[in-house]
């Protein structure tokens, strides 16, 4: 089973959907591709919002380049 996010890099306006097969933890360090090259990159945040559907929520994970 995989899990469809929406990545906020860093509180850029702009976000991207990525693929997980879990739901990435606080903490946890995650390889995304941006702008065309593979980074690495810190979660810092995850929020469950609900989409009003049946199909459960989405969810929005924000990261950062900074890698405390």
């Amino acid at each position: 089973m995989t899990v469809n996010c929406r990545i906020s890099i860093d509180n850029r306006p702009d976000a991207t959907d990525a693929i997980f097969q879990a739901v990435p933890r606080i903490g946890e360090s995650v390889s995304l591709s941006v702008d065309g090259s593979q980074q690495d990159l810190r979660v810092s945040r995850v929020v469950h919002v609900p989409d009003g559907t049946l199909d459960g929520a989405a969810i929005i994970v924000e990261v950062t380049t900074n890698i405390l």
